[in-house]
């Protein structure tokens, strides 16, 4: 059977097509292989410096409205570059992020659908399959009517990133129920969740609760922050735990790190041994 991109999409394969041939779900799937240690990546435009790290990949920002230089991906120069940065490194693109929506927010800013609509045509270009769209600090979501705009403006852009084979995905500050109001009121598959533990501990008292939170939001994650106020296996979140809740969630995608500083080690040994403890947790 041969489906078109939206076709996957509806039956919630985007990118993991497989699911279809092995006849299950994705987690029974993955859980019957040896899918080795998970990608990590960080969220920057430096590939070489990516590389000396010993990351897989990275998370690169798309800046809010069209600029023409630095990372404007939405000049095909620039683009182009950036593509040869990839193949040359070997490091992948593994996401876009939108984070300027924090202070432009998402459901008030006018031309938010008209920029986000532009970055589903760099995605496109790209190959790039999902990008973090944020709501912290101005951009919170936290009344009624804030709710039904994000719907709405999610709505109208839904469509085209069904066209175009990608997914758009929310990062904010909610716990379960809260991300599940936005999910089912935009109702579609090219709308998701980017999930980050360190934020949501914030938000919970344990590395417990946190893990509850995933699990009410199975099949709705694809892709994920790792962070913690210092080097991952030393704070606050126990990832072991976090990992085998992904599992059961039927996640098992890329681990981008953020944050995750001690000082007295330096952001780069930080960022090795936070990537190196991630890679040994078994999936």
């Amino acid at each position: 059977m041969k489906l078109n991109r939206r076709e996957m999409l509806k039956a919630g394969v985007m990118g993991t097509a497989g699911t279809l041939l092995c006849g299950g779900s994705l987690a029974k799937c993955l859980a019957d292989e040896n899918i080795g240690p998970c990608k990590v990546g960080i969220w920057s435009s430096n590939f070489d410096q990516a590389k000396a790290l010993g990351m897989d990949c990275l998370q690169i920002s798309l800046p809010l409205r069209p600029t023409g230089k630095g990372s404007d991906m939405r000049v095909p120069a620039i683009r182009d570059r950036i593509l040869a940065q990839s193949a040359e490194t070997g490091i992948e693109i593994t996401s876009l992020a939108m984070g300027e929506f924090n202070g432009n927010p998402f459901w008030s800013i006018p031309d938010a659908v008209e920029q986000v609509s532009s970055c589903i045509d760099v995605m496109a270009a790209m190959n790039v399959k999902h990008v973090l769209i944020s709501y912290f600090g101005r951009g919170k979501i936290d009344t009624d009517e804030k709710y039904a705009e994000t719907i709405r403006r999610f709505r109208e852009l839904a469509p085209k990133a069904e066209d175009k084979g990608v997914v758009l995905t929310i990062e904010a500050p909610m716990k379960y129920h809260e991300h599940l109001r936005l999910i089912e009121g935009i109702d579609s598959p090219a709308v998701r969740i980017f999930y980050d533990p360190g934020n949501m501990i914030r938000l919970y008292k344990t590395t417990e609760e946190v893990c509850e939170d995933i699990l009410k939001l199975k099949g709705l994650i694809v892709a994920a922050h790792a962070k913690d106020s210092t080097i991952l296996g030393k704070g606050k979140l126990d990832y072991v735990k976090i990992f085998k809740a992904y599992r059961e969630a039927g996640y098992f995608g890329t681990q981008v790190l953020e944050g995750s500083v001690d000082k007295n080690v330096g952001w780069e040994e930080s960022m090795r041994q936070s990537a190196a403890y991630l890679r040994s947790i078994p999936r």
